[in-house]
């Protein structure tokens, strides 16, 4: 399963004990996945059509315990898709005004009317915030396994919904993009610290756990690789420093020069010609008595300059 997958899965074992966040909940899976039909004669009904066993049977748990209605469930495959299986939960005309009445889009009582098409959203509880995200999630969105992108994204074609998942995401101070595609606006996070308070926010605590291991991890590996590639880059100046003197003392010692050289100055050349790798401390100490980093370097400018002078 993908990382999305997973995390979906997780949120749909999430309790959830307030009638208040099961309608929230509820609400934003009907704004992504749920559809009214119009039967004729006044007659409605309501349909959710879902890919996933798990969500289908949450959104059949909460339909239940907030109206005693069991939905009726039927698979449906469709073969020119490559045999994919939806779950589809179907509300029929006689328990629909129930739904639709705790939803807000219908009136109660012997005559009932139809007020709206989309259901009343409230969020002015962080509680229902943080649970409309997580159906929000289920219903719409997508995340990008994380070992290789930091990327959570809803796909969103209602503008209620829009509205109302960018008021839970600024509630969290989430700062969010968009993007379109097609007949859809996608709203989309890119920072790890953003979708790990998100996610965190709807319960989804081991694919926080995952994510979080996954940065630390990517974080290792980039330090280990530039100080990698520190050690190769002082290395290779240090041969390439090593190979220019080497180069220069030749030069010096083939000379009448080096005849006339401090004794300190002809051992350091000495020991430079037999180790051209070595780096100054390492060099230093080869010297009798050994010298210091500092020493060797001062005798080496002063060697280097006579160099030159000869080149």
């Amino acid at each position: 399963m993908s990382f999305s997958s997973d995390c979906k899965e997780e949120l749909c074992r999430v309790p959830c004990d307030k009638s208040c966040c099961r309608m929230a909940e509820l609400t934003a899976l009907y704004l992504c996945l749920g559809s009214l039909s119009l039967l004729g004669q006044g007659r409605l009904s309501v349909r959710f059509a879902v890919e996933s066993p798990a969500i289908a049977r949450r959104i059949y748990r909460f339909v239940q315990k907030e109206t005693q209605i069991a939905a009726q469930l039927q698979y449906v495959t469709h073969a020119r898709f490559g045999g994919t299986r939806e779950y589809v939960l179907t509300i029929g005309p006689n328990d629909a005004p129930a739904l639709l009445e705790s939803f807000d889009m219908m009136t109660a009582g012997a005559s009932p009317m139809l007020l709206s098409t989309t259901p009343n959203v409230r969020l002015n509880r962080a509680c229902c915030r943080h649970a409309f995200l997580r159906g929000a999630i289920l219903g719409c969105g997508t995340l990008v396994n994380p070992e290789h992108a930091y990327h959570l994204e809803f796909t969103v074609k209602d503008d209620k919904l829009r509205r109302s998942i960018l008021k839970c995401l600024q509630n969290l101070q989430i700062p969010v993009k968009r993007s379109s595609r097609r007949n859809a606006l996608s709203l989309y996070v890119k920072q790890s610290e953003h979708i790990i308070t998100i996610l965190t926010a709807c319960g989804a605590y081991q694919a926080v756990t995952t994510l979080e291991s996954t940065l630390v991890k990517r974080q290792v590996l980039g330090n280990v690789n530039r100080a990698m590639n520190c050690d190769y880059a002082n290395l290779r100046r240090q041969m390439n420093a090593g190979a220019r003197q080497l180069r220069l003392i030749e030069t010096l010692l083939a000379s009448d020069k080096s005849l006339s050289l401090p004794p300190a100055l002809q051992e350091l050349a000495q020991a430079r010609m037999q180790a051209p790798d070595l780096s100054l401390a390492e060099l230093g100490q080869r010297l009798d008595p050994p010298v210091s980093k500092s020493g060797t370097n001062n005798r080496m400018r002063r060697l280097m300059k006579i160099a030159r002078e000869i080149q």
